[in-house]
């Protein structure tokens, strides 16, 4: 795969997203089946037309079209950025402190990141979550990293409820 065409291609469904969520009444129009597809896959063809995409992204769209899954084409963009994230060896992670944290702090979180998941780069969507009352959380994908006093109180309380400390 040619980077600089994946990440095009990304660009361009973007594009027609944003097209296609702009105007609630073009997306039912176009994701509705109660519509006739000849009608559906008219207007498509207008808009693609209109748009300066590329030929493998037009083709693209138009059989996501006829298969009547236009209606499911952000999702399918959001799966196609992690796959493309991937490829590139990005993780993205969420990341929950109490408190704001610093450069050093957020690059030493950065470089255990990419040691946990192996990747080359890791991408911090930093969040402030006082009730965490300290320490941080991190969240990539499915995956919870959780190193908060919060958690580690409601495991100790947890732990003298049942007597083992």
């Amino acid at each position: 795969m040619e980077d600089g065409l994946v990440e095009k291609y990304s660009q361009e469904i973007e594009a027609f997203v944003n097209v296609l969520e702009s105007s609630k009444e073009l997306k039912v129009c176009l994701t509705n089946p109660l519509f006739e597809k000849k009608l559906r896959q008219q207007i498509l063809s207008s808009i693609l037309d209109k748009m300066a995409l590329s030929e493998v992204t037009k083709r693209f769209l138009t059989l996501v079209s006829e298969k009547g899954r236009l209606a499911y084409l952000k999702d399918m963009l959001e799966f196609y950025r992690l796959l493309l994230d991937d490829h590139k060896g990005i993780a993205r992670a969420d990341l929950f402190s109490a408190i704001s944290l610093s450069k050093g702090a957020i690059e030493k979180i950065k470089t255990r990141l990419k040691e946990i998941t192996r990747k080359q780069e890791v991408i911090l969507n930093i969040k402030e979550d006082p009730s965490l009352i300290g320490g941080i959380v991190a969240k990539i994908g499915d995956v919870v990293y959780d190193g908060s006093i919060k958690t580690q109180l409601g495991v100790l309380k947890e732990r003298l409820r049942r007597g083992e400390v």
